[in-house]
């Protein structure tokens, strides 16, 4: 048995859903590739899963990974859900907020 990195990945991986590992694997190509994150994030909560486990999965994915946006980034292309601003959403501490009528979403 050999002790290598890409042995211990695979070894790894037979222990987890497979659709959870192709959506881990997705994500970290994407990210691996220098796509934004907050590009990243909007793939993955756009994400049409059907099944409960993997939705409450991809939204602890985004998340783990808003955390990683730095504060103040323009949220591109979303509008603000209660006040329907297309240019105010913007991240703080991992939370959109929106700069018209403070309306806050984490998670």
């Amino acid at each position: 048995m050999s002790c290598g990195h890409c042995d211990w990945v695979f070894c790894l991986s037979r222990t987890f859903n497979k659709e959870f590992w192709n959506y881990a694997i997705l994500i970290s190509g994407m990210l691996r590739q220098g796509m934004p994150v907050p590009q990243v994030v909007d793939v993955v909560a756009n994400l049409n899963l059907y099944d409960s486990t993997l939705n409450t999965w991809k939204n602890g994915v985004v998340r783990a990974l808003s955390r990683y946006i730095p504060d103040g980034t323009q949220a591109l292309g979303r509008k603000c859900p209660e006040c329907g601003d297309a240019e105010g959403l913007y991240y703080e501490e991992g939370c959109l907020k929106c700069r018209s009528c403070g309306g806050t979403k984490c998670g």
